[in-house]
């Protein structure tokens, strides 16, 4: 029997309460803030509901006389998961799988943690629209969203399934230099084997068969995705070196040089920017005073790395290696020339 939307807010809160383990509420606290949130009006109100949980949706509400309060006999338990859909349980499950992705297999252990998130954004909706509100008091940075991101669920159900991926994709250039001609997006396929996240952009990582080597493709300039009925057939030493090519590459941009050790001379005040987010997870600290902040990272030098770092502007320094510097150097040159034609 579909449940209303006050029995709802309800059911809502007496699971939230209740699944604050190990703190136990007795029946005249937990109907105190019913009644204060939700209007309830009386006690008998309260333990109909509490029963209605336990016969509809099976919550495991146990009373500790000792303790005198309710608690989960499973603290697992949560209202909110028995109210998904199937449909929507697929849909945690590759928010999980991106959550990994992205912030870390702490964050994606338990998806308790991200629908806590939701539920303490909801609150700060509801403060925030509170009535009588003439100014904004809370600003975040507006994001473009696009780039074919809904198919970030598919491509990680593609590489769980081990199945191929048949897409059409179009290179940035869309004309020909010489005689203007539009270029039609070429069908590919590919077998799949990780997914890369990039400065809100999205990109797929894996093994093409005719070329026999690992391949990267945006996601923003694929078109028509499917997941075909051929399951993957990477070869091994292609799957080692997809599965160890970000450890010490920066961004997404694969690169021609080998790994070397990169110092770099940071302001005092952007040394305490990079200390508390550091450009790569190879970053150590090699010295820090009140002149200079000296940080050391492993990488194989490549654009995106080269780009990222002329965001720092006056603030850094490459002290090696020399190559580095160089293109360094070299890139700033450019950059002066630009203005010194234009200004």
């Amino acid at each position: 029997m579909p449940i209303t939307r006050s029995a709802f807010q309800r059911y809502r809160l007496i699971d939230e309460i209740i699944s604050r383990y190990p703190r136990q509420f007795s029946k005249q606290k937990l109907f105190d803030i019913c009644r204060d949130k939700c209007g309830i009006r009386s006690i008998s109100s309260l333990e109909k509901d509490i029963q209605r949980l336990r016969e509809d949706h099976d919550a495991p509400i146990a009373y500790d006389k000792r303790r005198n309060g309710y608690y989960y006999t499973d603290p697992q338990f949560r209202l909110l998961r028995l109210m998904l859909s199937p449909d929507d349980m697929e849909a945690l499950d590759y928010a999980r799988e991106v959550l990994t992705a992205t912030q870390g297999a702490s964050v994606a252990g338990e998806l308790a943690n991200a629908l806590q998130k939701v539920r303490q954004s909801l609150d700060i909706i509801r403060e925030v629209k509170t009535e009588g509100l003439t100014r904004r008091v809370v600003y975040v940075e507006e994001r473009i969203l696009g780039g074919n991101r809904h198919y970030v669920p598919v491509l990680i159900r593609a590489i769980n399934q081990n199945r191929q991926i048949a897409f059409h994709y179009r290179k940035h250039e869309t004309t020909d230099a010489t005689d203007g001609v539009v270029e039609v997006p070429k069908l590919r396929t590919l077998h799949p084997i990780l997914l890369r996240e990039v400065a809100d952009s999205w990109y797929v990582i894996g093994y093409d068969e005719p070329t026999g080597k690992e391949r990267t493709f945006a996601l923003d300039r694929m078109s028509d995705l499917e997941i075909t009925d051929d399951n993957c057939a990477v070869p091994s030493d292609v799957l080692t070196n997809v599965s160890e090519l970000f450890e010490h590459i920066y961004g997404i941009t694969d690169s021609s040089g080998p790994v070397e050790e990169i110092l770099l001379s940071f302001s005092p005040l952007f040394g305490r920017y990079v200390k508390a987010k550091p450009i790569h997870q190879t970053q150590e600290v090699v010295r820090d005073t009140d002149d200079e902040c000296i940080v050391r990272l492993r990488l194989a030098p490549n654009r995106d790395l080269l780009m990222h770092l002329r965001s720092y502007g006056e603030h850094l320094t490459v002290l090696q290696p020399a190559s580095l510097a160089k293109d360094m150097r070299e890139s700033l040159t450019a950059t002066l020339a630009h203005y010194a034609t234009h200004v």
